[in-house]
């Protein structure tokens, strides 16, 4: 029996879907926010619920990737290094999301930029992760 750890076309694309839209309104809140000190408006300010509700879908869509996925992948010892770094990853800006609301006010100034810069990272590690899945499977002449 073959596994094929190519996530399904519409899993896949809703993943990266509500990845983009986490990404872009997560870029465009840290910069506004944190970076320009801008005053929030009511625009920022659905950004930020936007950039809530996409994390909500993509903790989702990301479990039922850690149900297939990652458990075949980790059986056939594939892309791990940029793979069990995405999932810390993931887990961690989950983790520190979940603080910004629910955590002691002392510990957000802290919190809040481990999850900036950890999103930043991501940003660049999801795709780099999707490039070295996409290289190994053709140099493995795998479909």
């Amino acid at each position: 029996m073959t596994f094929s750890l190519k996530i399904p076309f519409l899993q896949r694309y809703l993943l990266y879907f509500i990845w983009l839209i986490l990404a872009l309104s997560g870029l465009y809140f840290a910069y506004t926010q944190d970076w320009k000190m801008q005053d929030p408006s009511d625009f920022t300010v659905n950004v930020l619920k936007t950039h809530g509700i996409s994390a909500a879908i993509f903790l989702v869509i990301f479990g039922s990737v850690i149900a297939v996925h990652i458990r075949i992948a980790l059986n056939l010892k594939r892309n791990m290094l940029t793979g069990l770094s995405m999932l810390v990853l993931m887990s961690i800006l989950a983790l520190t999301g979940t603080r910004l609301y629910y955590s002691p006010e002392e510990w957000h100034e802290n919190i809040k930029w481990t999850h900036i810069w950890l999103g930043l990272i991501c940003i660049i590690w999801l795709p780099l992760h999707i490039w070295m899945g996409i290289l190994l499977r053709k140099s493995k002449n795998i479909a």
